[in-house]
């Protein structure tokens, strides 16, 4: 059976941590993880493909920008699934928001199920640069911006709900093949 194949662009680990619960969620069929650090060279051998791209600073990671450049025409062959991991949809109900939007828009995407969740916030763990950006970002968006709090605001049911939205699309499509 073919594996599916989720590729993730992270800074911090969220998109990691996220990326292996969805994993778990998916496990009745195999799964293969890959940084987009160091993206697999062929896509083509999963039975679907599914991206998780963080954003920072109004922008989704340049490797998973790349690997939609360097992949559109393996991409447009495969099932896609996309999660966009941003601070942003902490106030969203995980549908597609402006990042995800722009990004299905730019590489002309059109997947069967995409998700616009929220990563963590994690002061301590920014560089002093990073920190004072994100406080004012924070500060702005009416989020913490003391430049100490921890607070993780990814909604894990919405994943485990994604899942499922992967395994439907799966099932129905093994059926309808």
């Amino acid at each position: 059976m073919k594996p599916i194949l989720i590729v993730y662009a992270s800074r911090d680990g969220q998109a990691v941590r996220i990326a292996q619960k969805l994993a778990l969620h998916l496990n009745a069929y195999p799964v293969q993880l890959a940084d987009l650090k160091t993206p697999p060279e062929q896509i083509v051998a999963c039975k679907a493909l599914i991206v998780i791209a963080s954003v920072r600073y109004g922008r989704h990671l340049p490797e998973a920008i790349q690997f939609f450049k360097r992949h559109a025409a393996q991409i447009s062959q495969l099932p896609l699934a996309i999660t966009s991991v941003s601070l942003s949809a902490r106030k969203g109900d995980g549908s597609p928001n402006g990042y995800l939007k722009k990004l299905l828009q730019q590489f002309q995407l059109s997947p069967f199920a995409a998700l616009s969740i929220a990563g963590k916030l994690n002061y301590p763990r920014y560089s002093w640069l990073d920190r004072q950006i994100i406080r004012l970002i924070m500060h702005i968006t009416g989020g913490p911006s003391d430049g100490t709090s921890c607070v993780e605001y990814t909604d894990w049911l919405q994943l485990q709900n994604f899942a499922q939205q992967i395994t439907t699309h799966l099932r129905q499509d093994h059926a309808d093949g």
